[in-house]
């Protein structure tokens, strides 16, 4: 029991430094996703603030060309403001001329502003209020600084974006596919932890299942050696029945772990013949009738239903299923057997359904119960011995044979696994 228990507190304090490590792994990864995302955004955002500044200097240039072309004659200054002419049509053909020259042609509007009369519009070329995304510019026209003509081009913004794309494309593509390598290594990373996690639960499992076995067989050893032999052949018989059994079970877990490592195989061989479907149930059953429960199988199979398959591995999935009905059940056990052909794309094939009235499975955990190693939670204390790989096992005998296996549960209210496999082709 002291073993056990600093077992059991070695295991946790294991299992609180993974999650912390796999916890911390986690948000570096998605910390370091997030500023790079940040870094491409603020990159392709500055790229556009400088074409942007880059569109308003072009703007401003061929205003102050187009000003002093059409309105201030003097490019020093030196003409009266007094004598100034301002024409904004001739100023437009000026400023559209100059505009065309950096490919910038943009709709606009030109406006001559009183600053000495709070900046009223004297007079007006186009309509401001319609420019969208506005890029404003002001030129003094006097020396006096009395007038300025104010231009107000539309940026084109979706054109400054549209040259852009073959920057902001694969800065995209590069956050995306960030993106889909920190899914799949989260993913990976949680599914090796649950595998971690039912590989070090499938060896606390054996370990202390060949235990008791081992310890009880020992013990027994130890109370014949302390005993004469001709003493008391009664106690001597009981205790060679004992060790025969304690090493009987032991047998049998090796068996049964050494069965699901040739299953793991993928050219698991099988020995394809015809299956007389009926015996075989029957012959898998009977293994449970002295199981220490009342125990009681209804078959529903038809007498002349034959299956092609290798018989060995098809009675060692049929006694697992069986084997979980009456393990996950009360004292009483009702499994109930039945099997029928159905249609199966263009051919027939066998459906044999095991149905059980025991605890049932919760939705959350029925998906993952044919996969390696796992175990349905109840706590701590697993009250049912197991290792996780009875149902995996049964799955790979089933689709090796081009069938499947399913499961449907309720809480409660007992499980039904549903094995299709092929028909012999034969009536």
């Amino acid at each position: 029991m002291i073993t056990f228990a600093v077992e059991r507190t070695c295991d946790m304090k294991g299992r609180e430094m993974t999650r912390m490590r796999f916890r911390n792994v986690s948000l570096a990864a998605v910390a370091s996703l997030t500023l790079l995302a940040a870094v491409q955004c603020v990159w392709a955002w500055r790229i556009y603030r400088d074409a942007v500044d880059a569109f308003r200097n072009r703007v401003e240039s061929a205003a102050y060309k187009s000003v002093y072309e059409s309105i201030r004659t003097d490019p020093f200054g030196t003409e009266p403001s007094g004598d100034l002419k301002v024409d904004l049509d001739d100023f437009g053909l000026y400023f559209t001329a100059n505009m065309l020259e950096t490919g910038t042609l943009q709709p606009y509007c030109a406006e001559v502003v009183d600053r000495t009369d709070g900046g009223r519009v004297v007079m007006r070329r186009g309509d401001a209020a319609a420019i969208e995304h506005p890029a404003v510019s002001e030129i003094d026209l006097d020396d006096g600084e009395r007038l300025a003509l104010r231009v107000t081009v539309s940026v084109p913004v979706g054109e400054i974006w549209g040259r852009m794309w073959g920057v902001v494309v694969p800065s995209a593509a590069i956050v995306v596919l960030m993106c889909a390598v920190l899914v799949l290594l989260l993913r990976t990373m949680f599914r090796q932890k649950s595998l971690e996690e039912m590989r070090r639960d499938l060896t606390h499992n054996i370990t202390h299942e060949l235990k008791t076995p081992i310890a009880v067989a020992v013990a027994a050893n130890d109370a014949m050696r302390n005993f004469p032999a001709g003493a008391d052949p009664a106690r001597r018989a009981r205790y060679l029945d004992i060790v025969a059994a304690q090493l009987s079970q032991l047998s049998s877990m090796v068996e049964h772990i050494l069965t699901v490592s040739v299953a793991e195989q993928e050219q698991m061989r099988l020995h394809v013949e015809p299956v007389a479907l009926r015996p075989l149930l029957e012959q898998a059953a009977a293994k449970f009738s002295a199981v220490g429960k009342s125990v009681e199988f209804a078959f529903d199979v038809d007498e002349g239903l034959v299956v092609r398959g290798d018989r060995f591995h098809l009675s060692n999935l049929f006694s697992t299923l069986f084997d979980n009905a009456v393990k996950y059940s009360g004292e009483s056990v009702h499994v109930g057997v039945r099997a029928r052909r159905v249609q199966r794309g263009a051919g027939e094939a066998v459906e044999i359904a095991v149905e059980d009235d025991g605890i049932g499975i919760e939705p959350r955990a029925l998906e993952h119960i044919f996969e390696k190693f796992y175990r349905v939670p109840s706590g701590d204390v697993q009250r049912t011995r197991g290792y996780g790989l009875g149902l995996y096992y049964a799955r790979r005998v089933a689709e090796r044979h081009g069938g499947s296996i399913t499961a449907r549960s309720r809480v409660g209210r007992g499980t039904v696994i549903t094995v299709i496999l092929p028909d012999d082709g034969k009536r």
